[in-house]
């Protein structure tokens, strides 16, 4: 009885606090953003924009059909900070700002160049609703406005598209890479690492891309298209690595899980396509003569993916050629961007970080002239490639 009495005196007490809906919102008193898009204005003022989602269309819509309606809405306000301008937004919006479904935030190459992207990430870090984990892109050679306001004839939602996109590149082309929040921030409070966010442009018409006319076409009149991935230093951006370049990056900082690298054959250019199917890189440093070394090593594996040249693969000897210009391909490309990364004085590799790994008391005497330090230090590139198989055939049809 006893027991029975103090469990019905403590569910008298639990009960208030079980009222699980006293912080509840409905989906119709919230305007969901999924994307925010900051520019600046000719008087130097924040232009912030939020890609809002219209919950109607995107619940009533089919991917892909005929829309009545865009997916998404672009309201913007202007402020001598960002936060001010933020705030400004509800008096444009009848529902109220919803933040924790933001997966984007897309800063102008204008702000990233001229001023850097501290000042806009410190609102983004404090707020409580906004998580660190957003991707952050840079708008090339257009407005973060107008970035968010190209519609796409597939996904209805531009910031999805863009962060899929991203991650998507990523896995299967090895020349962008997916920036957080978080990775910047890494990098403010660590000076053995830059910056590096990639970007995104309009291609085609930019007025009629805002049209919802443009879907039904079935090349579309817009898009918008990755592009590059911008080299920061101090917070500022300082040069775009393209193509190239851009994979060089991804091979050093071991972010590449597959991509295609063409070969020569005999005369005959880029006709056969190598199909990386894994990659490990490691960065170590050494000391020599007061100055720090590093060495670059990356070994990469393979298939054939094509071949349009007549060529024997069943000779252990072609497949040797093949796999030692696989390794000059790789090391070139990886030294054009540590050249590039070099002359700005810019370590987006995390050469300084390994220093401070591996020699911590060198790093200690030296960190505040790291830049003008990794501008000149040493790097050797070393590459090991492996041609694994050559796909569902051996040679090519027509050397039969």
């Amino acid at each position: 009885m006893k027991f029975k009495k103090m469990i019905k005196i403590v569910l008298i007490f639990l009960l208030p606090l079980l009222s699980g809906c006293w912080n509840s919102k409905e989906l119709t008193d919230l305007s969901i953003i999924s994307a925010i898009g900051i520019d600046k204005t000719d008087k130097g003022q924040f232009h912030v924009s939020f890609q809002i989602i219209n919950a109607a269309e995107v619940a009533t819509g089919q991917e892909g059909g005929t829309r009545n309606a865009s997916a998404t809405v672009v309201y913007s306000a202007i402020g001598n900070t960002l936060f001010e301008a933020i705030r400004q937004i509800p008096q444009k919006v009848p529902r109220r700002i919803y933040f924790p479904h933001t997966n984007l935030i897309v800063i102008s190459e204008e702000i990233a160049a001229a001023e850097g992207i501290h000042k806009v990430i410190d609102w983004f870090e404090r707020d409580h609703e906004f998580r660190t984990n957003i991707q952050v892109i840079i708008a090339r050679e257009s407005k973060a406005k107008d970035i968010l306001k190209i519609l796409s004839p597939v996904e209805k939602i531009a910031a999805k598209k863009i962060t899929n996109e991203i991650e998507t590149t990523e896995k299967t082309w090895g020349v962008n890479l997916v920036t957080e929040i978080d990775d910047i921030i890494h990098s403010f409070v660590n000076n053995g690492k830059e910056i590096v966010i990639s970007g995104i442009k309009i291609v085609g018409d930019q007025q009629e891309g805002q049209n919802l006319e443009h879907l039904q076409h079935s090349e579309p009149i817009a898009s918008l298209e990755l592009s590059g991935i911008a080299l920061f230093k101090d917070g500022k951006l300082l040069h775009w690595l393209n193509d190239t370049a851009a994979r060089g990056y991804i091979w050093i900082i071991d972010r590449v899980q597959s991509t295609i690298i063409n070969l020569d054959y005999q005369d005959q250019k880029n006709c056969i396509a190598i199909e990386v199917l894994r990659s490990n890189s490691v960065v170590q440093s050494v000391i020599k003569n007061g100055k720090p070394t590093f060495t670059v090593s990356v070994n990469v594996e393979g298939n054939i993916g094509e071949a349009n040249c007549p060529v024997d693969f069943e000779k252990y000897k072609t497949i040797d050629e093949l796999e030692e210009q696989m390794d000059d391909v790789i090391a070139n490309e990886i030294k054009q961007t540590i050249s590039i990364a070099q002359q700005r004085k810019a370590d987006i590799f995390g050469f300084g970080n390994r220093l401070h790994q591996q020699h911590p008391k060198f790093w200690n005497k030296y960190e505040d002239s790291w830049p003008e330090l990794f501008s000149n230090s040493e790097v050797n590139v070393q590459v090991q490639s492996f041609i694994r198989r050559t796909g569902m055939r051996s040679n090519p049809i027509h050397t039969n």
